[in-house]
């Protein structure tokens, strides 16, 4: 929500004068940003249904519209996924926790891989109270993955994650990620023969089951790796991998 306690004076008939106020109203103000999925930002789901806990930190009640998506790109063609929501409009009062249940149908997802969605919610601003306050609605993204029942853990996909020197390019990796799980991989630093990190590491990269992905490196002579993986709980597994220019490298958790 964005207000502005003083009212800008504007000289009568200037159109500078005006859009400067206007100015000063929007930045006049903080956005509002009090619901959570109580601390959570990753959500698995492993059945047909699912609760989580939407909480309310601030200091008046919310109104909240909470919605399911696609994770990854779609067409406009394509089929909305086959979960719904319980209570897809809730008011959550001040300092206060509620409830909401996801449920999935039992067909339309794949059952040989995770499937990536996204759980939205609407942060609805109540009216404005004055003329001069400007509310804005603000939309919260958290990440679910829907797991049917796997051959393989999370733990086996982490150390089979790969690494690969592509020849033809100096700097460029492949990462491999053979496994059925999104792994999720945070702070990728290069190494340097000297062993010391060399360039700017890359701080998100999103691997898609059964897939490769291309990274571009600093232009150094890359020996190694150090990189973290983010696990159910959402913390930070670190990795690292020597890389070799003939084969396949994997990676080790590092203690």
């Amino acid at each position: 929500m964005y207000s502005s306690p003083d009212r800008p004076r504007l000289a009568p008939g200037s159109a500078l004068s005006l859009i400067i106020g206007l100015v000063l109203v929007w930045q006049s103000g903080a956005a509002r940003a009090d619901l959570s999925f109580d601390g959570k930002n990753r959500f698995i789901m492993t059945g047909q249904r699912m609760a989580v806990t939407l909480a309310n930190d601030g200091s008046t009640a919310a109104l909240a519209e909470i919605s399911l998506d696609w994770g990854e790109p779609t067409s406009e063609t394509s089929p909305l996924p086959p979960l719904a929501i319980s209570k897809p409009l809730l008011r959550i009062d001040a300092g206060k926790k509620a409830n909401v249940e996801v449920f999935y149908q039992g067909a339309g997802l794949p059952t040989d891989r995770e499937t990536y969605l996204l759980l939205s919610v609407l942060d609805v601003p109540p009216a404005a109270k004055t003329p001069h306050t400007m509310n804005v609605a603000l939309r919260h993204r958290f990440k679910l993955l829907y797991r049917p029942a796997l051959k393989s853990t999370l733990d086996e996909a982490m150390a089979g994650l790969s690494w690969a020197v592509q020849k033809e390019t100096q700097g460029r990796l492949i990462a491999d990620n053979p496994s059925p799980y999104y792994l999720t991989l945070s702070d990728i630093e290069a190494i340097g023969s000297n062993g010391q990190p060399c360039g700017q590491p890359i701080e998100h990269l999103m691997l898609a089951p059964f897939s490769t992905q291309p990274l571009d490196l600093a232009a150094c002579q890359t020996t190694s790796l150090r990189y973290q993986i983010v696990s159910d709980a959402g913390n930070l597994r670190p990795y690292g991998a020597t890389l070799s220019p003939d084969r396949k490298s994997h990676g080790s958790a590092q203690l």
